[in-house]
């Protein structure tokens, strides 16, 4: 069972970056009835795995249980989410840890470098802001600004309870009811951030590193969720290199042997998306392996795709989303996230379907539209010239 907000990293302001992700460690140390000590042992003592994530535009607070327990898990994710306490000592342990995070994010190039992108491509946008906020920012924020920020947000108006397992709806809706009606939500309509975003054209730029290979992330803005594109997107950059049988990681790593991690993918926001390539290669291969991806990139806008290579990636596409809901708590996810983003909830076999009328015509529009190559942003992490 998770506990979803529409409360991201987008909704913040560079001054108050990360405010998001500190809130949500914040509402695990203790309510104005339990504890921090309190809710692990409650939670420990009915078997339960429980945690919370945040990121660009949500944040959620869940719980995996025996079904047994599922009046128990609910009162405690109600607790946590509606009435934490937000003690000055909690927020000042709290901001120790999250920098700690920053501090392994920043260990991590591989990691490190996706932040770098984002601020890049969405160039003063929300969506530019790390979801953790930087070390300056999380030390700046003061319990005023958390209080005021989780009224606003974190609004159970807004709320939305997604679940999965053996349990039915109709009980669950009764369990919801009498936490809904005890609390005071403000039923204020939420307008997305809509900012307009300033495309950059072709950003290069080399952050410093201590690393000793190169890092690097090629790409741009891709399409929002409910856009048309959102499935050919998907399908070509899988093609490209979302698999062990894509382009980019039969020609750069099984046929060349120029780098051990190479691949492809797209996220999709409420109004926009992010393309991103990347690999991780030695300095010396770096400008041949930019070369050989953009080569791949140029080819398919040329020639196209085989129909037999366009269906192999379509099963690929359609295979690893079918698998992705055999897991509970996967299930659990998609469901919550489609409720909170789109307000309805797709079949797997209406995906699949969205899916299969994807052809070789629509790659060759996404080509155009998205990858091209001049309007391409490059970040690159290393001992680079």
């Amino acid at each position: 069972m998770g506990l979803w907000v529409s409360a991201g990293s987008r909704n913040e302001k560079e001054i108050i970056s990360g405010i998001t992700h500190l809130i949500e460690h914040l509402i695990f140390k203790g309510t104005n009835k339990r504890s921090g000590k309190d809710i692990a042992i409650e939670f420990d003592m009915v078997g339960a795995e429980f945690n919370g994530f945040t990121d660009k535009e949500n944040c959620c607070v869940y719980a995996d249980f025996i079904d047994t327990y599922i009046n128990k898990c609910t009162d405690l994710l109600f607790d946590i989410l509606l009435n934490p306490s937000f003690l000055a000592e909690h927020i000042e342990t709290e901001k120790k840890v999250v920098i700690e995070e920053i501090k392994m994010i920043e260990d991590n190039p591989s990691e490190d470098i996706i932040n770098y992108f984002y601020k890049e491509v969405f160039n003063g946008h929300p969506l530019s802001l790390p979801v953790l906020g930087t070390k300056d920012s999380v030390i700046k924020i003061k319990r005023p600004s958390i209080l005021e920020y989780f009224r606003e947000e974190f609004d159970i108006s807004r709320l939305v309870v997604s679940a999965a397992g053996n349990v039915k709806h109709k009980d669950l809706v009764e369990k919801v009811r009498k936490y809904a009606d005890k609390s005071k939500g403000s039923k204020k309509v939420r307008y997305l951030n809509k900012i307009k975003l300033i495309q950059n054209k072709g950003i290069r730029k080399i952050p410093s590193s201590k690393t000793d290979s190169v890092h690097m992330c090629f790409g741009g803005t891709g399409c929002g969720r409910n856009n048309k594109d959102k499935y050919p997107i998907s399908l070509f950059t899988n093609l490209l290199g979302g698999s062990m049988s894509s382009r980019l990681f039969q020609r750069i790593r099984e046929d060349e042997g120029l780098a051990y991690s190479i691949f492809s993918s797209n996220i999709q926001y409420l109004d926009t998306g992010i393309i991103i390539i990347y690999a991780s290669v030695s300095p010396g291969n770096a400008e041949r392996v930019l070369e050989l991806i953009k080569d791949e990139i140029t080819n398919i806008s040329k020639y196209g795709v085989e129909e037999s290579e366009f269906l192999r990636a379509r099963e690929n596409l359609k295979g690893s989303i079918v698998l992705s809901v055999e897991d509970i708590s996967s299930r659990m996810f998609r469901l919550g996230k489609a409720l909170l983003f789109d307000k309805n909830v797709l079949t797997i076999n209406q995906i699949l379907k969205k899916i299969d009328s994807v052809n070789r015509e629509d790659l060759s529009y996404i080509s155009s539209r998205y990858f091209n190559l001049n309007a391409m942003s490059l970040i690159m992490m290393g001992k680079v010239n």
